[in-house]
């Protein structure tokens, strides 16, 4: 896991384009402090998109595990593809 390191808005404000750069670079984010309050976070897109789609795929985990505790009824994911095209397209094989 990364470093979180602070910067004040004063001081970030004319090292915009450096702190952008060492972010999108790699870089460990920055929280943004204004006061004595966070007010923002500044990460590079791809550890951004990483941390959405890890959200994502722990969503998923957590409704699964619901349906489960729920004891509702699945169905393979393969099985599912074919019941969507057939309610897409109106056509039932029977299964």
């Amino acid at each position: 896991m990364s470093r979180i390191k602070s910067i004040g808005m004063a001081e970030a404000r004319p090292k915009l384009t450096q702190l952008v750069d060492e972010v999108s670079g790699g870089g460990d984010p920055y929280l943004i402090v204004s006061g004595s309050q966070v007010k923002a976070v500044l990460v590079g897109l791809n550890q951004y998109n990483d941390m959405i789609e890890r959200l994502e795929d722990l969503s998923d985990t957590a409704e699964l595990l619901q349906a489960e505790t729920d004891q509702e009824p699945t169905m393979p994911f393969d099985e599912h593809l074919t019941k969507s095209k057939e309610m897409k397209s109106g056509v039932s094989t029977g299964s």
